[in-house]
């Protein structure tokens, strides 16, 4: 009779044993496929964040080009062209600012270019230019201007709207439009 228990009783511990280590896989499956997915999901962000860096660059330099392509318009022209641009109020829902560099003892910039400044994905200032025809510029002063030096200075585009631009004697003039 003690055989017959002691039989009994070690097929239900290889039974109990069976159980827990088929628990077991069943958790390092589930670890398993829960860390792959939690590294796909990583590396879909990373991903992600460098298309959204990419695509601001891409953009600021599309409204740098634009802006450079308006002056070299207006320059070549020549004296008595006018024209009114709008300006793209935000960078994919960034705000940023245009400065354009003058003539006079450029220290800090070169001259004659156009460059978009905005804030990136993890808060670094970015900056991108494009060329201008001349670097002749002269600006009626507003509120909506901050003069940087006096080498350049810097357009506020979430609050100007518009700028007119006109060709006076080779010298490109902008007011608020």
């Amino acid at each position: 009779m003690r055989a017959q228990a002691t039989a009994i009783d070690s097929g239900f511990h290889a039974q109990s044993e069976r159980k827990a280590q088929a628990a077991i896989e069943l958790l390092a499956y589930a670890a398993f496929f829960l860390f792959t997915f939690v590294a796909a999901v990583a590396v879909f962000f990373q991903l992600q964040a460098q298309e959204i860096s990419r695509a601001e660059r891409s953009f600021a330099q599309e409204i740098a080009f634009q802006m450079a392509d308006q002056i070299n318009t207006a320059f070549i022209a020549g004296s008595g062209f006018s024209q009114s641009v709008q300006i793209t109020p935000m960078l994919l829902g960034k705000p940023y600012t245009m400065t354009i560099s003058r003539i006079t003892g450029a220290t800090s910039k070169e001259s004659g270019l156009v460059y978009v400044n905005w804030k990136g994905p993890s808060g670094q200032e970015l900056t991108v230019s494009a060329p201008t025809v001349t670097a002749a510029y002269n600006l009626t002063p507003s509120a909506n201007y901050v003069w940087t030096d006096s080498s350049s200075f810097t357009v506020v585009n979430s609050t100007i709207g518009t700028l007119n631009m006109t060709n006076r004697n080779g010298t490109i003039h902008f007011t608020k439009g």
